[in-house]
């Protein structure tokens, strides 16, 4: 990204735009409002690019098949964030936010925990040099099937709210 840009202002884009809302006209309002929809589509589009190459991968290709798995997740999780709430961020602490849903978010209990164990499976395929594919919490096939339904429930989720992915 280059200066300037939407994403670079601030933490939260929704906030900088709540708190310009008494200075700028509708229309102008609503060009940042598209902005931020535009890049909530992109974000989600490069998960799905992730989440459709760990699928393409070969079964002995485990360690990066979880990898992407988690990118695919972790940058849809991040489309939904920035939709919903505003929040872009781009620092290594992020991926601790890798359960960060909004209350109504279909399914989020369940992909707060699974989501949290797919990062943990992540650091073992991408860190643990002497690490086998049976130290995993997930199998492979079951990070797959995470990931798909997580994929389908952001989609819906993001398309009720007004998002065309």
């Amino acid at each position: 990204m280059n200066t300037p840009h939407l994403l670079l202002a601030g933490a939260n884009c929704r906030k900088i735009l709540e708190n310009l809302r008494g200075i700028l006209d509708a229309a102008t309002c609503t060009l940042i409002e598209n902005e931020i929809a535009r890049h909530s589509a992109a974000l989600f589009r490069f998960g799905e690019e992730h989440f459709i190459f760990a699928k393409s991968l070969s079964r002995s290709d485990w360690r990066q098949k979880i990898s992407r798995y988690y990118y695919g997740a972790y940058n849809i999780r991040r489309a939904v964030q920035l939709h919903t709430d505003g929040i872009f961020k781009t620092d290594v602490s992020d991926h601790k936010n890798i359960d960060a849903f909004p209350s109504s978010f279909p399914n989020s209990s369940t992909y707060k925990i699974q989501l949290v164990t797919l990062r943990d499976d992540r650091n073992i395929a991408d860190y643990g040099f002497d690490s086998a594919e049976a130290d995993l919490i997930l199998s492979v096939q079951d990070a797959e099937d995470l990931v798909t339904s997580f994929t389908s429930d952001a989609k819906i989720f993001l398309n009720s709210r007004g998002l065309t992915l």
